[in-house]
């Protein structure tokens, strides 16, 4: 575990409820200061109730949460202000311009000025157009100056409850490269997606959970150097490569494609498989491994399921 000076967010074994329903079961991460963390489940995982509770907008059952070493209980107001948040849809006064919402948000804030409203506006690609009326905006728009009125106070933690919803590929694409950008800055960026490519494109560390309770976490590259690996191959003897294939203990799944081979092997199990088929005369024309952050999450729901 890194050094407690090291982590924005700790939850130690922290639970919900909401009458029958459990809606996070014992759950504990660590979210390193600096770091893109993605945190991703299916629906009904327990994601937002879990954001809410390191908001302060829902009190947790048990465990213990803390931000930036302070616990949240007992320090709320001095750590709220540390943290900025876009929750679900950001809500704006649509006759007025984004500048002005947002000039409105920073006296609310206090020790806000209109300098630091043009900064935010800036980072998020707005500046030429903060004049116009937030009517005006389409959704990718909006999406972008909800994350503007999240970074006034110049917080330390962002925290995106999924910041890409309803966006088309340009909107997805802009907000994917706006995060790029924060993390460029250094803040430390928590985000809840269930769009797997998205973040394996922008985040540095992830965590999945399933039912309220967390199933693995940790680096995104090293999770998936350690799962298991789709593989391509073009090899001749097409049926009789699959057939010895299928029999070997390290390699899953095989099945024939067309004039390919796709099998499931664990990444450092793919020289070994390469070095059978040529020990069996077979000619490898190609091997391409390829994984995906989608392909570790679904395989990892899967077994929680059997």
């Amino acid at each position: 575990m890194p050094a407690t000076d090291r982590i924005a967010i700790n939850l130690q074994h922290v639970r919900k409820n909401f009458k029958t329903l459990t809606a996070v079961d014992d759950l504990s991460l660590q979210v390193e200061k600096g770091s893109v963390f993605g945190f991703l489940g299916p629906n009904g995982a327990g994601k937002s109730t879990t954001i809410r509770m390191i908001l302060d907008l829902v009190r947790p059952a048990g465990g213990s949460i803390e931000l930036f070493g302070l616990p949240l209980k007992s320090n709320r107001e001095s750590i709220l202000r540390r943290i900025g948040a876009l929750v679900e849809k950001p809500d704006f006064y649509e006759y007025l311009s984004a500048r002005r919402n947002l000039q409105i948000l920073a006296k609310m804030i206090g020790g806000v000025g209109n300098n630091q409203v043009d900064e935010v506006l800036e980072i998020v690609d707005l500046r030429e157009r903060a004049d116009d009326k937030v009517k005006s905006y389409s959704h990718g728009m909006k999406q972008r100056l909800g994350i503007a009125q999240s970074l006034l106070g110049r917080p330390e933690l962002i925290i995106l409850d999924e910041p890409t919803t309803g966006l088309d590929p340009v909107g997805m694409k802009e907000v994917r490269e706006l995060i790029r950008e924060l993390a460029r800055q250094n803040f430390t960026i928590f985000l809840s997606s269930h769009l797997l490519h998205e973040v394996e494109q922008v985040c540095t560390h992830t965590a999945i959970i399933n039912k309220g309770k967390l199933i693995v976490q940790g680096q995104v590259k090293e999770l998936l150097d350690a799962g298991s690996q789709k593989v391509t191959l073009e090899v001749d003897r097409i049926e009789e490569a699959a057939a010895k294939l299928s029999g070997l203990s390290f390699v899953k799944r095989v099945e024939i494609d067309g004039n390919r081979i796709k099998a499931e092997v664990a990444c450092k199990d793919i020289p070994e498989l390469n070095e059978f088929l040529v020990a069996q005369r077979i000619r490898v024309f190609r091997l391409q491994p390829h994984t995906s952050l989608e392909d570790f999450y679904l395989s990892l729901l899967e077994e929680q399921s059997v």
